[in-house]
């Protein structure tokens, strides 16, 4: 796992830490819950499609 995948499913998360500011991931809240399903050891950044994934499911509950 590089600091580029996604810990949740392996794909390319569009992680831009170079350029915080402007990362994608810097204007949308994720929930802690699944952030929380972060493997400790794997602390990288969470893909956009498993956060709108999650939030879909989420509203279905």
């Amino acid at each position: 796992m590089t600091e580029k995948q996604c810990p949740i499913c392996g794909e390319n998360n569009a992680c831009n830490v170079a350029d915080a500011k402007n990362c994608w991931c810097m204007t949308v809240k994720i929930p802690q819950a699944l952030l929380d399903e972060v493997p400790k050891d794997q602390q990288s950044c969470i893909c956009t499609d498993c956060v709108q994934n999650y939030m879909k499911k989420m509203k279905t509950l």
